[in-house]
Order: C-alpha cells, then sequence, then structure tokens
C-alpha cells in the first residue's frame, strides 16, 4: 500500500482510510472540512440506517449529500443528480464502506476520491428502472412500466400516496458484485492515510478559506464554536490581528451577530472538539452512550 506524508505531498487522486469509526469520521467531514453543519443530522441518519455495507457521500462547496451508494448510481435519486451537476472543481466522493458494528458504532474503510473519478464510474454502470411502484390514497397498489409512468399527467403523480423506481434484482445483485470489485481495486491505487493526518489536511483547505487565517489553529464552523462555547470550552475567534478567545458568555449574546463570524480551535483543545463529535454522533445516529474506553485523540505534532 503506498503512503504519503501530509505535509510533503499533495493529496493523491484517491486515498484510503483503514478500520475507522465511520460515524465519529463522517460527523467529523462535517465540521473540519468546511461548514455542513445543517446537513449532519441527514446525512448521520442515512448513514446509520443504511441496510447494505456501502454509502456515498457527495462533497461540494456548500453542501454534502450522504446515501446508499446505489442510488449514486440510479438517475432517479437525488445522489445521482447531485454527483452529476455539482460544478465545484474541487468537489470530492467519500467511500463508506462497514466491515463491522460494535455497540451501535459502524467500523470500516474509507475511499477519497475527487468526484469526477467516481463520476466516470458511474457513466459506464449507470443503473435503469424498468417501471415504478405505486401506490395510491386509498391503499391501492400498482406498477407501471417506465413508458406508461412517462406518460402520466403531473396531477396523476400527485395524487399517490408514494411511489418508487423498480430495478431487477439480478441487475442490481451485479451491481453490488461489480462495485464490491471496484472498491478493492481503488484500495488498491489508493495512497493510505490516518484519519486524524486526512482530517487535518481537510482542515488547513478550510482554513485558508478563511478570511483571516490562523494555519495553527483549526478552524471551526459557528455552530460548532457556539457548542464549545455553552459546554466551557476555548474557542477563539480570526481577527485581522489574529486570533482572540471568546468569552463564554457570547454564546447566548450574539455570536453570530458580530462582523467577524470565523472560529478555530487550538490543538490543545482538540480532545474537546472530540468529545462533542462523539456526543452528537452519538445523539444523531441514535447510540446508546457507552463508558468511553479510548484515548482522546492527540494532536499531530506538526501543523
Amino acid at each position: 500500500m503506498a503512503q504519503a506524508t501530509m505535509k510533503e505531498d499533495a493529496l493523491p487522486q484517491i486515498y484510503f482510510v483503514r478500520d475507522t469509526d465511520l460515524g465519529m469520521f463522517a460527523y467529523e467531514l462535517h465540521i473540519l472540512a468546511g461548514d455542513f453543519l445543517r446537513e449532519s443530522e441527514f446525512n448521520l441518519h442515512s448513514l446509520a440506517a443504511n441496510t447494505g455495507p456501502d454509502s456515498i457521500a457527495i462533497m461540494g462547496k456548500n453542501h454534502m449529500w450522504l446515501s446508499d451508494a446505489l442510488l449514486a448510481y440510479c438517475p432517479s435519486a437525488e445522489l445521482y443528480r447531485m454527483a452529476a451537476m455539482t460544478e465545484y472543481p474541487a468537489a470530492r466522493a467519500f467511500l463508506f464502506h462497514t466491515e463491522r458494528k460494535e455497540d451501535g458504532r459502524l467500523y470500516g474503510d474509507v475511499l477519497m476520491m475527487d468526484l469526477d473519478t467516481l463520476r466516470q464510474d458511474i457513466e459506464r454502470n449507470t443503473l435503469y428502472p424498468y417501471g415504478v411502484s405505486m401506490e395510491y390514497r386509498n391503499g391501492t397498489k400498482a406498477e407501471a412500466d417506465i413508458e406508461k409512468w412517462e406518460s402520466m399527467k403531473l396531477c396523476e403523480k400527485d395524487a399517490l400516496k408514494t411511489w418508487r423506481y423498480l430495478y431487477a434484482p439480478e441487475q442490481v445483485t451485479e451491481w453490488q458484485y461489480r462495485y464490491s470489485n471496484r472498491f478493492s481495486q481503488w484500495k488498491e491505487q489508493a495512497f493510505s492515510y490516518m484519519p486524524q493526518d486526512l482530517e487535518e489536511r481537510l482542515n488547513v483547505e478550510y482554513m485558508e478559506e478563511a478570511q483571516n487565517p490562523d494555519t495553527d489553529m483549526y478552524r471551526i464552523p459557528l455552530g460548532t464554536a457556539k457548542q464549545m462555547l455553552l459546554d466551557g470550552d476555548p474557542v477563539y475567534r480570526l481577527f485581522p490581528g489574529g486570533p482572540e478567545k471568546v468569552a463564554p458568555i457570547a454564546a447566548v449574546t450574539g455570536l453570530w451577530y458580530e462582523h467577524y463570524r470565523e472560529f478555530a480551535v487550538t490543538p490543545e483543545d482538540l480532545g474537546a472538539l472530540d468529545r462533542l463529535v462523539r456526543r452528537e454522533t452519538d445523539r444523531l445516529m441514535g447510540i446508546r452512550p457507552q463508558p468511553d474506553k479510548s484515548q482522546e485523540r492527540r494532536p499531530s505534532p506538526e501543523r
């Protein structure tokens, strides 16, 4: 497996994080790679509810969408449309593969790649439905082929209680087999990283986009800053003259009405951030809190 250092090498096209807590990793992406907090609840619910082992998250500049990996290959799905329509040049795809579940937590591997790499695979392996399953408001159920569905008037579709596209079981089975092989191939081509190194590199990019960046610190969204202040943890505001510590009372007196609304924490305070991430991950994924047997993350010695 290829190995790279975060300081000296640019991010490769594909890279690999092995055997990590997928919920924690996904939530950290929402706060360390940009401000995606508004989508964290939907995305963490989707990760927890997926009955298959594979999920995909598409990360654009302002939005992140996570769902069953199969839906990235189905033109009828929102994940497919986001992959197809996202125009942000630096958009990325994160592929989550669950290996096991312990105490409600999902553990497995993650691949990250540029969105164009995933798009090419989607274009070659797109799944097309053979029909539509419909349920009317009176409880009656029916099926229609695609030609009939497309000829139906909008008012007829609005009258339905629910509907969903139908895919041939053998087509889905074939896709699952092919996707599993492709995931393994991508892993062989990827550079291997520790999850905290990846998060740090993504956070450097997030910090560099700030109006007043400080690359010796870790940038966090406003919502996370408020949560940490309410917990009594240190938070800094990024000012032109340098970072300044925020008074805890600011969390309830209009933190977001200030002119400067970019925030950060020091490497020494990453333990507090980890505790918040674990608590929020448990809440969003419906995990009952367990005694914390893990050690707090130690910050990288360099930034």
